[in-house]
């Protein structure tokens, strides 16, 4: 009896201790840990084990999807904000979409984030990814074009990737999968649908300008504008008291960041115009700021003004300018006036914070302490013709490359695609409109050295439309004393002097071919462009560009 009850005791034990072994194994891992027989973090769209060991993460069975997690852990305010986002992924996807979207956590958030902190990139898009379907294919073909362009370089507008087009297909079934899901919940009365709509418009116009494509660009960036500005969103931009819906002022923040930038491809100014919220008292306000992010802030309705009214001087004739000078001189002024308002504050804030800062709030206070010195020596030039005149602002000039170089030199780890303005538009700037060739020709070679895009602005373009005002001006002097472009030639200090060098006596020929390659060996030139984007035409780079050439042949 006592035989019989302890083998009945010992079974009784082992069956214990077999099921607990087999509740203790997860049966939700992802094919390539099981394959291995190793533990699985079940890490939603590529789980840790496999990206940090360099192998590919074959993703999850759907029956086998990771189970929500539940953490005793106190929820953030961003986990409040979006509750159901937690427990992975809850519809059918596939490898390739998940190894997509594994790219968008990894790679492509980062980058767009790459100058300045941001909520919308490192919290909310990844959120609502995981919460809604049309979001996740947005963010999908958003990260699949990037891929591509990482491969194969960025187009030009008017390039095509049809060439590529492994990536370039699977980007349009995934922004066509995002625009049905949106076209089937247009009538829903979801609160949260008008949140939804606008990132998965921001992230098509983020996809459109990585395929070079600036006309479906711009009519989605001009959508979610137009919805911006008939809710008076802009508002929630010029004051300091949090919005109740943080996805909403994120996303506002970053149009209105587009909206400033496109301004620089259209006459007119921005569409938001944030800087017309502002009243003297606010704008007062609005000028005190502690961090970096605060100071972004504050510069960003000054860069609006100034962007319109820059565009709008460049476009305009000599004859034209003579005509409106006094109008043209008061606006010009009262800029002037107050951008040196913000640059006294943020004087005190880089002189007395920015040893403090972290490494990437450094960054984004030095792009901010470049960005308004380029914006006001373009402010100050803007209404000169005359080259003797101008040439007196060449010591400022010089001392803006001398920022921008530094501040590139110790930017090691450069994204190739960013949001917010950096060292492109103040490069551009320089080699446009210093009145010495042997500068210029250093802001070109410093867009020709990190290929990147950030948001509108394409380092790649900006350096192809200088080249070619540099070629039309060399033919307009006849090459006179012209031996190259990355150095100086007699008097250094001379703003007409022949910019040249023994360096790179090629510089003639090259600048002669007036082409361009940027995918392949695929060659281009501004007509390629203006045949297959059609609002290139209004550009005032490729008017000025235009009007040049026509001066030249005659």
């Amino acid at each position: 009896m006592c035989a019989c009850r302890n083998l009945g005791k010992r079974r009784f034990m082992e069956k214990t201790r077999q099921r607990n072994f087999v509740s203790k194994r997860s049966r939700t891992g992802c094919r390539t840990c099981r394959a291995r027989h190793v533990k699985c973090d079940e890490a939603p769209g590529a789980c840790g084990n496999c990206t940090s060991s360099g192998r590919s993460c074959d993703g999850y069975d759907l029956q086998r999807l990771p189970p929500p997690a539940r953490s005793s852990r106190k929820k953030t305010p961003w986990t409040r904000l979006l509750p159901e986002v937690g427990g992975g992924i809850r519809w059918v996807t596939n490898t390739d979409e998940r190894r997509c979207f594994s790219y968008f956590q990894y790679y492509t958030i980062p980058t767009l984030s790459g100058f300045f902190n941001s909520m919308l990139w490192e919290k909310l898009a990844l959120q609502m990814s995981y919460a809604e379907p049309a979001v996740y294919h947005a963010a999908v073909a958003l990260s699949a074009i990037h891929q591509d362009v990482e491969m194969h370089g960025m187009p030009l507008p008017g390039q095509e990737l049809e060439l590529y087009n492994t990536w370039h297909r699977f980007t349009l079934e995934q922004a066509g999968r995002s625009f049905a899901i949106l076209n089937e919940r247009h009538f829903s009365q979801d609160p949260r649908l008008r949140e939804v709509m606008l990132l998965c418009c921001l992230l098509f116009v983020l996809m459109e300008l990585l395929r070079g494509r600036y006309d479906d660009a711009f009519q989605h960036l001009e959508g979610g504008l137009r919805i911006l500005n008939e809710l008076k969103a802009q508002r929630q931009l010029v004051t300091w008291a949090p919005h109740e819906s943080p996805v909403e002022e994120a996303l506002v923040a970053a149009f209105a960041q587009l909206d400033i930038q496109a301004a620089s491809f259209k006459v007119g100014g921005p569409v938001l115009r944030i800087e017309n919220e502002l009243d003297v008292s606010t704008m007062e306000e609005y000028l005190l700021f502690s961090n970096v992010r605060e100071a972004r802030r504050a510069i960003e309705p000054l860069l609006s003004r100034a962007f319109g009214f820059l565009m709008d001087c460049w476009s305009k004739s000599d004859k034209e300018i003579i005509c409106n000078y006094n109008w043209l001189q008061q606006v010009q002024q009262k800029l002037f006036s107050e951008l040196n308002h913000f640059s006294a504050q943020f004087d005190t804030f880089y002189h007395y914070s920015y040893t403090r800062l972290s490494r990437k709030d450094q960054r984004g206070a030095d792009m901010i302490n470049i960005l308004r010195h380029t914006t006001s020596l373009s402010i100050r030039t803007s209404l000169i013709r005359d080259e003797v005149l101008l040439s007196q602002y060449l010591p400022e000039y010089k001392a803006n490359l001398a920022l921008i170089e530094a501040a590139m030199y110790k930017f090691q780890e450069r994204p190739n695609y960013t949001l917010d303005m950096g060292v492109v538009p103040p490069l551009y700037i320089i080699s446009i409109g210093c009145p010495d060739y042997g500068l210029r020709w250093r802001a070109i070679e410093l867009l020709r050295s990190w290929p990147h895009r950030e948001g509108v602005f394409d380092s790649n373009w900006a350096a192809f439309i200088a080249e070619e005002h540099i070629k039309i001006a060399l033919r307009l002097q006849g090459f006179r004393a012209i031996d190259g472009l990355s150095g100086s030639v007699g008097d250094s200090e001379s703003p007409t002097s022949s910019v040249g060098s023994k360096e790179d006596s090629n510089t003639e020929g090259k600048l002669e071919k007036g082409r361009w390659s940027t995918l392949g060996q695929e060659e281009y030139s501004i007509e390629q462009g203006l045949e297959k984007t059609k609002c290139m035409e209004d550009w005032p780079c490729v008017q000025s560009l235009l009007a040049a050439r026509r001066q030249c042949m005659m």
